[in-house]
């Protein structure tokens, strides 16, 4: 399947709200690199795991999620996101992001999110940080 459909399927996929386990499991090699910014990056399929399902936890209520540009070259790709939300601590975040992902045999391997974290406070600034 080529990179282009892979990554389409993949945004599908969120829209069916599958935990963060199916979606590592289903479109992310195990031993994927995974950076934020310019943080140390984590390696390995269950730690994302882990740190996702502690951002997901800490949403009390999604206001707005919009997918944007979506870019494929060859076996990379680009995607734009923008998130609006309270957190379970009463912060407001609003997250505009842009991940660019690296593929192999339609897993990602390598993946690097773009953004500025400013509107991160409490536990998502907290969470934010583990790699």
């Amino acid at each position: 399947m080529s990179t282009n459909n892979r990554i389409h399927e993949l945004l599908e996929f969120f829209k069916t709200n599958p935990s963060p386990e199916e979606i590592y499991e289903r479109y992310y090699d195990e031993n994927v690199i995974v950076q934020e910014n310019m943080q140390p990056p984590r390696v390995g399929r269950a730690l994302s795991i882990e740190r996702q399902k502690l951002m997901n936890a800490n949403i009390k209520e999604v206001h707005d999620f919009k997918i944007g540009a979506v870019l494929v070259d060859g076996d990379r790709s680009m995607v734009e996101m923008h998130l609006d939300a309270t957190t379970q601590d009463g912060y407001h975040i609003h997250v505009e992001e842009v991940g660019l992902q690296l593929w192999k045999n339609g897993r990602i391997i390598h993946e690097r999110y773009f953004y500025d974290p400013v509107s991160f406070d409490g536990k998502a600034k907290e969470y934010n940080q583990i790699h």
